[in-house]
Order: C-alpha cells, then structure tokens, then sequence
C-alpha cells in the first residue's frame, strides 16, 4: 500500500495525533488565459489556473498527484471527483486505523480527518485538537511552496495546449520528488511563496452520513487522548 510505508514519519510531528499516513491539499498553478471556456479556469483569486490536488508525506515528498482540473472548482469537488477519493473513502489505500488529514474544505469521513470548525465556541480540547492538526498540515503548504519555488515555470505556464501543460506540472512533481529522495536536505522556496500558500474554499458534498459518524468517532477519540496526555503531563 502507498501510504503505509510513510505512517512512522509522522509520529515525531503527530504531537499526539498517530495514524497520519499524509496531507491533502490543493494548489492553483497560474495558467494563460485558456482560447475556450476561460471563465471555468479563472479562480476565487482572480487568475486563471488549473488544480495541483495533491498528498506529501513528512518528507514533503507527493505520494499522490492529480492535476487539471479547472481553477473554478472547490478543493472538496476535485478531491470527491479523484481516483483518490473512492480508494480512501472505500479503504482500498487505507485501513480503518489510519488516515489523510486535509483541512475544513474537506468532508470529516473515517479515513480523511478535519480540524474542528471555529464557531467561535470551540472548547478548549477542540482548540488543542486543532492547534496540534495545524501543526502537521502545514507540511503540505511548505511542499507546494518548496515545489514552485525550484521550478519556477509552475509560478505561470503560457501554453495552450492543456495535456502538455498538464504534463510540464506532473514532471515538475516527479523532478521534485527525485531531488527529495536523493538530496533531502534540499530546502530552498521563496518566503512569498510560503506567504502566499493555497487555502481551500468550503463545498458541500454527499459523502454518506455513515462515513461522517465514523469520521467524527475518530476525530473525537483522538482529542480525548490528547486531554489525556495533556492532563497526566500536568500532573
């Protein structure tokens, strides 16, 4: 299985959070104004892009890529219409045990975990809960900005044709991953960048309530064990 190799490289960040196989996000690749169907392409931040959906593990190193889909569409779409998605959702990837973790733009299932959503009523082991999620999410903004600060190109592709363009971001992807593996220490993007990193718009979907529940059981046996831990360090 992909992930399962990367499950030991989190626990030092897990800061309590076990089971992080890796991190879910989405990030816009600024493209030229596309001949047919522009207003598609044009995103919330006003350029035209296509998605880079991707995981890393702790190493910042993708685990998963899938590109192309227009700057338009929400993060929670992409994913729901992704190879990904069923395979996570279905537990072909992940047991029961484990899983991805991606922020509010996401649907809370068993094997995709969400911070809590800030309502202004958050107790203060939901906060910690949330507080020690971020910590390990941020892995995924530092690889997309590690990425496009080494190829330069992905900051804007002038070129029409959509499969090549598609193509130049899925070996930039590999390239990356092969500079990881071979040279680890390997840590230059621009501040910027980091700055400037993708956040998800919230959408609705139709994930069955089942796999909510299952999601929520989780989420909350997670943050009892983090009172837990807090507590029995307290003392």
């Amino acid at each position: 299985m992909l992930f399962l190799c990367y499950l030991q490289e989190f626990q030092q960040r897990s800061r309590g959070i076990s089971g992080v196989v890796g991190v879910i996000d989405g990030s816009h690749i600024p493209i030229k104004q596309p001949a047919y169907n522009e207003v598609d392409y044009y995103n919330r931040k006003g350029f035209h892009s296509v998605v880079l959906q991707a995981v890393c593990n702790d190493r910042q190193i993708f685990t998963d890529i899938f590109i192309g889909s227009r700057g338009r569409v929400h993060d929670a779409r992409i994913y729901r219409n992704s190879p990904l998605c069923e395979n996570v959702t279905e537990r072909k990837l992940i047991p029961p045990g484990q899983h991805l973790i991606g922020d509010s733009a996401y649907k809370l299932h068993e094997n995709l975990l969400t911070p809590f959503r800030d309502n202004g009523h958050l107790t203060e082991e939901q906060i910690r809960y949330n507080t020690r999620f971020s910590s390990i999410r941020s892995i995924i903004e530092r690889s997309f900005a590690l990425l496009k600060g080494k190829f330069r190109r992905l900051k804007y592709i002038d070129i029409a044709d959509m499969d090549l363009l598609n193509h130049i971001i899925a070996a930039a992807c590999v390239l990356h991953n092969f500079i990881l593996m071979h040279e680890p220490h390997v840590q230059e993007f621009d501040i910027e960048d980091m700055n400037n990193a993708d956040f998800a718009d919230n959408e609705n979907n139709n994930i069955n309530n089942n796999v909510k529940n299952l999601g929520n059981h989780k989420r909350s046996r997670i943050m009892e064990m983090l009172v837990q831990k807090f507590r029995a360090h307290a003392k």
